[in-house]
C-alpha cells in the first residue's frame, strides 16, 4: 500500500514539475534568447553602419552607404537564419545612424 502511494505521489510530483517547466521556464528561456538575438542584430547593424561611414567618406553618398549596410546585414541575417522585415531593418539602420550622430545622448534619454 505504501509503495503504491509513494509511486503515485512521485508521479504527480514529476507531472507538476513538468507542467511548471513548460509553463514558465521554457517561455522565459525563449524570451532571453530573443533578447540576445535582437542585441546581436542591433550590434551587427551598428558595426555595418560604422564601417560604411568609414569606407565611404564622400558627402552625398547616403544611399550608397545604406545600400552597403543593407546588403551586409541581409547576408548576415540569412547566414544566421534570422528573418526580420525591411521596415525593421530600416529602423535599426536609422537608429544606428542617429546614435552615431548623437553620441552624448543615451537611447533611454532621447526626447
Amino acid at each position: 500500500m505504501m509503495n503504491e502511494f509513494t509511486y503515485v505521489a512521485v508521479r504527480i510530483f514529476v507531472m507538476v514539475i513538468g507542467a511548471l517547466i513548460s509553463a514558465y521556464l521554457i517561455p522565459y528561456l525563449k524570451q532571453l534568447s530573443k533578447k540576445e538575438q535582437y542585441k546581436n542584430i542591433a550590434d551587427t547593424v551598428m558595426i555595418a553602419v560604422q564601417a560604411a561611414e568609414q569606407t565611404i567618406t564622400e558627402s552625398g553618398k547616403g544611399k550608397e552607404k545604406k545600400a552597403e549596410v543593407v546588403a551586409y546585414v541581409s547576408k548576415w541575417l540569412t547566414d544566421n537564419g534570422i528573418m526580420i522585415s525591411n521596415e525593421q531593418l530600416d529602423s535599426l539602420i536609422e537608429a544606428s545612424v542617429w546614435s552615431m550622430k548623437n553620441p552624448s545622448v543615451l537611447v533611454g534619454d532621447a526626447k
